[in-house]
C-alpha cells in the first residue's frame, strides 16, 4: 500500500536514491518489484479513463449542440420566431455551462463527468426505448349507422325554410329549432357580414366549393369495361396499381380497407338524391385518399386563408377519388367516389380502418406524417383489394393529457374531459353545432384546433424524429408536449404575413405587402 503514496524519485548528494511521498519527507528507496510497476501504471490508467470520458463528453456535447442548431435552423425555415428566441436563450447559457464543465479543472471533476454522462445515457434510453402502452380506440357496443339528415351541414345547406322538408324535419326535432334559427340568421360561409369576409378574398373558397359541387353532382357511375369482361388480376396487383395511380394524381396518403357497414349513412341528407331515401351501398371495400394541407396556410387559422386551403384540398382529393373510381369502372368493376358535398359514407372512421391514422380529441384523423392537416375522400368498390391494417402510434394517450385543441377552441366545442361511448365507440365527442355556429360568425372553417395540434408541425426530419420517439414511448410524449408548450406556446398566436394574393387590401387599393 505504501507504493500508492510515492510521487517521484529524488537524488541526495552522494548518489543515494530516495522517493518523496505526500508528506514531502524523503524516504529511502526500496525496490518493491511488482508494486513499483503498479504504482507507476496508476497515473497512466487514470489519464486514459479521463481521456475517454472527455471524448464521450465532447461527443455528447457536440450532438446536443448540433441538435439545437438544427432546431433553430428548422424554426427559422418554418418562420416560428418564438421557437428561435426561446432556443437561443436556452442554448447559449447551456452551451457555456457544458464547455466549462468539460475544460475546467475542479475538485470532483471525475465524479461530475461520470454522473453527467450516466444521467444523459439513462435519459436518452428512457426517451427512445419502447416504454408504456399505446392504447387503442375501443368499441363498446353495436355501431349504429348515422342518418345524414342529422349532420349539421345537412340542416344548413339543404333544408330551406318554408319547404315541406323543413317543416317535417323540425316537426320531429322541435328541441333544436330555436338554436338552429339563431345560427341560420348568421352570414353563410364566404358571405358579407362575417368577421373574415373580404370582397376580394372570400370568392377564393366559394369558387372552389362551387366547382366541387358542380363536378360531383352525379357520382352514380356504372362499370364500363374497355374489354367485354372485367379485367382479372390478383388483389395485390390491383392494390399496387390503384395506390400508385392515386399518388400520381396527387394523393399524399392512400389506404385500403374492408368497408364497415356502420360507416355508411342510413339515409340521404345533404348529398344529391331524394332526401330521406334509404342508402343502399353494398361495396365490400374502400380506398381512402388524403391530401396534405399547406402548413403556412393553416397557421392563419381562424382567418380566411385557411378556408381557401381547405377548399383547395377538398378539390384535390375529389379529383383523385373521381378519376380513381372511373379507372375502376373501366376495369369492369363497381366504384363510387365520395367527396365533399356528395358523401354516402363517413370518411374519418374509414380512414382510420385503412391505416392512415388515429382519431384524435379534436374529432379529426391524426396522421403520423401530417397530423390533422389532411383532407379526405373515399372510393367504395367491389374491386378485389388487399386491406391495410389500422395503426396505433400513441395518439389516444397523447390527446388524453394534451388538451391543446380544447383549450384553444374559440367556441369551446371540443371535449376537454374524458371519452364517452357514442354510437358504440369510446371517443371524445365534439359539439358540432357550436363549432358550425362559430364558422358562420367568423366566416371561415376556423381550423384553430388543426393549427395548434402538436402533430401538425411540418413533416421535416426534426419533427419526424420527435414523432418517432412519441410513437413508442409514453414519457417522450409528455416531454414532447412540454417542449411544444415552451417553444411554440400553449396558446399560439397569428403573427404571420398572409400570401400577397390573400392580403386584405381595400377594394381598388391593390394588394399590399404584409
Amino acid at each position: 500500500m505504501r507504493a500508492f503514496y510515492i510521487r517521484k524519485r529524488i537524488c541526495r548528494p552522494g548518489g543515494e536514491v530516495v522517493r518523496q511521498g505526500n508528506s514531502g519527507r524523503p524516504r529511502p528507496f526500496l525496490n518493491w518489484g511488482r508494486g513499483e510497476a503498479v504504482a507507476a501504471a496508476r497515473p497512466a490508467k487514470y489519464d486514459a479513463r479521463m481521456e475517454l470520458m472527455l471524448m464521450i463528453g465532447w461527443g455528447g456535447f457536440a450532438g446536443l449542440a448540433l441538435g439545437m442548431v438544427a432546431f433553430i435552423a428548422t424554426s427559422i425555415h418554418e418562420r416560428k420566431w418564438r421557437a428561435v428566441r426561446v432556443a437561443g436563450l436556452l442554448f447559449f447559457p447551456l452551451a457555456a455551462a457544458g464547455v466549462g464543465l468539460l475544460i475546467a479543472d475542479y475538485p470532483g471533476r471525475t465524479i461530475v463527468m461520470t454522473a453527467g454522462l450516466g444521467l444523459g445515457a439513462v435519459l436518452t434510453l428512457l426517451l427512445i426505448m419502447p416504454i408504456g402502452v399505446a392504447p387503442r380506440m375501443a368499441v363498446r357496443g353495436p355501431q349504429d349507422r348515422v342518418d345524414e339528415r342529422e349532420v349539421v351541414f345537412h340542416r344548413f345547406n339543404r333544408l330551406k325554410p318554408g319547404t315541406p322538408e323543413f317543416e317535417e324535419h323540425y316537426g320531429d326535432r322541435p328541441e333544436v329549432r330555436l338554436d338552429d334559427e339563431k345560427t341560420r340568421a348568421l352570414p353563410r360561409l364566404g358571405q358579407p357580414g362575417s368577421r373574415a369576409y373580404h370582397p376580394l378574398t372570400a370568392p377564393f373558397q366559394v369558387a372552389m366549393f362551387d366547382v366541387i359541387e358542380r363536378m360531383a353532382s352525379d357520382l352514380e357511375w356504372s362499370p364500363d369495361p374497355i374489354e367485354r369482361e372485367p379485367v382479372q388480376a390478383a388483389p395485390d396487383e390491383f392494390t399496387r396499381r390503384i395506390k400508385g395511380f392515386a399518388r400520381y394524381l396527387g394523393a399524399d396518403l392512400v389506404g385500403t380497407t374492408k368497408l364497415n357497414p356502420a360507416y355508411v349513412y342510413s339515409h340521404i341528407g345533404r348529398s344529391p338524391g331524394v332526401m330521406g331515401e334509404p342508402i343502399v351501398l353494398d361495396h365490400p371495400r374502400a380506398i381512402v385518399v388524403a391530401a396534405e394541407m399547406d402548413h403556412d396556410m393553416v397557421r392563419h387559422a381562424p382567418e380566411s386563408p385557411t378556408t381557401t386551403e381547405t377548399a383547395f384540398k377538398y378539390f384535390e382529393v375529389a379529383k383523385v377519388a373521381m378519376l380513381t373510381a372511373r379507372y375502376i369502372n373501366m376495369l369492369g368493376y363497381e366504384a363510387r367516389a365520395h367527396v365533399d358535398g356528395n358523401y354516402r359514407v363517413m370518411c374519418g372512421p374509414i380512414a382510420v380502418d385503412a391505416g392512415l391514422g388515429e382519431l384524435g380529441r379534436l374529432g379529426l384523423i391524426i396522421t403520423p406524417e401530417y397530423g390533422p392537416r389532411v383532407r379526405l375522400a373515399v372510393v367504395t368498390t367491389n374491386l378485389p383489394l388487399v386491406a391495410d391494417e389500422p395503426i396505433h402510434f400513441g395518439v389516444q394517450h397523447f390527446c388524453d393529457f394534451c388538451k391543446k385543441c380544447a383549450e384553444n377552441c374559440p367556441s369551446q366545442s371540443i371535449e376537454a374531459g374524458h371519452k364517452s361511448v357514442y354510437r358504440g365507440v369510446e371517443k371524445w365527442q365534439s359539439d358540432q353545432d357550436g363549432c358550425y355556429r362559430f364558422w358562420r360568425m367568423q366566416g371561415s372553417d376556423c381550423a384553430v384546433c388543426v393549427k395548434v395540434c402538436p402533430y401538425s408541425h411540418p413533416n421535416s426530419p426534426l419533427h419526424r424524429m420527435v414523432r418517432w420517439a412519441i410513437s413508442r414511448n409514453a414519457l417522450a410524449r409528455r416531454v414532447a408536449l412540454l417542449g411544444d408548450d415552451i417553444f411554440y406556446g400553449r396558446r399560439p398566436r397569428n403573427r404571420f404575413p398572409r400570401p400577397y394574393w390573400h392580403a386584405e387590401s381595400a377594394p381598388g387599393e391593390g394588394s399590399r405587402d404584409c
